[in-house]
């Protein structure tokens, strides 16, 4: 069973010892559920990089057949996937390796699929 509480601190293990600057589960509207930010980032930043990226993940994902979606910008890098009914984002600074971005988010959809699938769709 999946505790909400630990939520973030699941999320936060993504993060450790990285350039992950954070993680972020949300509804497709951008609403967030969960989070876990670097040291660095503001509660806000996380607000905003919800909304954008649940609005990209939107308009490319048309025919829901999209498992991931990498974004490249000047000053990160962005991978979101589905789990459950949710959104997952993964983001860290430019420097680091799309790869490392992409397994990380593979592990963590892996982990969180099962407990999120039993949670009713949330509106």
């Amino acid at each position: 069973m999946l505790r909400s509480k630990f939520l973030p601190q699941i999320l936060n293990q993504a993060i450790n010892n990285t350039d992950i600057k954070g993680v972020l589960l949300m509804k497709d509207d951008g609403s967030l559920i969960a989070c876990s930010d670097a040291t660095t980032s503001s509660h806000n930043t996380s607000k905003i990089v919800a909304a954008i990226t649940s609005n990209i993940w939107t308009a490319y994902n048309r025919n829901s057949d999209l498992q991931y979606q990498l974004i490249d910008c000047e000053e990160g890098r962005f991978v979101i996937t589905r789990v459950a009914s949710l959104l997952l984002c993964v983001y860290s600074d430019i420097n680091t390796e799309f790869g490392l971005l992409k397994l990380k988010t593979q592990k963590l959809r892996e982990f969180l699929e099962e407990p999120l699938s039993k949670v009713e769709h949330v509106q």
